[in-house]
């Protein structure tokens, strides 16, 4: 239990923290609460997430499973994530007077398909830019010790570029707009680019890569930023799955291929 301790002391630094600045500043204006009763419900509800996302979170960073291990993993326990976010979202829709859904998610009637363009202009040059800063920070920190020199990949990485396409087209979808619906559409509107990026690089912690960990980060950046300006989630989900379809359908399994790793 001692490993769980810090994290599960973050998040109620963090928790408290969103719920003062909320009755101090309004930090959740954006919602909608029918009673005090129910803003105490959402309150409840919010701190149920949050435990359980620094419980599994933490719980997967804690052990990195072994490549026999992921084989015998069911295909649907990669998405408990996505399935607790979606709920989350669902509750606190329904808590919030159940707006319409276009607003509570950001995605709005008209223009979407400047959105869907901007969306792709954003996922391949952001794709770009990324991996430029990534590699540019990854080569400092390798220099400096931090990382080390051959770093290997993680079993997780490996297992994953052994799917079926099928299988990673599924992921691509459920995290392009899961995620973004969660950490843009809901967590971003609420407590800003710099706070919802770190906690969304948390969230990817337990694939065990520190540098995919900074290319999430960066990426994270760019469509929070593009989110930020354009106050549409929908270039963000075109942009997210563009950048997971890359690293999944493209650059994992080649450099697994050059690298002569093989499949697990």
């Amino acid at each position: 239990m001692k490993h769980y301790a810090l994290p599960l002391i973050f998040i109620a630094v963090v928790y408290i923290a969103m719920i003062v600045m909320n009755e101090r500043y309004r930090l959740f204006s954006a919602d909608r609460f029918s009673s005090p009763l129910m803003k105490v419900l959402a309150y409840l509800w919010l701190a149920l997430l949050m435990v359980v996302l620094a419980v599994l979170i933490t719980g997967s960073s804690l052990r990195i499973p072994t490549a026999q291990e992921l084989t015998r993993v069911p295909f649907y326990s990669l998405f408990a994530l996505h399935a607790i976010l979606f709920v989350f979202l669902a509750g606190w829709w329904l808590l919030t007077r159940r707006p319409p859904l276009g607003e509570f998610l950001n995605i709005p009637r008209r223009g979407n398909g400047d959105a869907v363009l901007t969306g792709f202009a954003v996922g391949i040059g952001g794709w770009i830019f990324t991996i430029s800063v990534a590699l540019v920070i990854g080569l400092i920190l390798t220099a400096s010790g931090v990382m080390p020199k051959h770093p290997q990949p993680s079993p997780m990485v490996a297992w994953m570029a052994a799917l079926p396409i099928w299988k990673k087209g599924v992921i691509v979808l459920s995290a392009m707009t899961i995620e973004e619906a969660f950490f843009r559409g809901w967590l971003q509107k609420r407590i800003g680019v710099i706070a919802s990026t770190a906690l969304f690089a948390l969230a990817h912690s337990g694939l065990g890569q520190p540098f995919l960990l900074i290319g999430v980060s960066v990426i994270s950046l760019v469509i929070g930023f593009t989110f930020y300006r354009t106050k549409n989630l929908i270039p963000g989900i075109i942009a997210h799955g563009i950048f997971d379809a890359v690293q999944l359908f493209v650059i994992i399994p080649v450099v697994f291929k050059m690298s002569g790793m093989g499949a697990p």
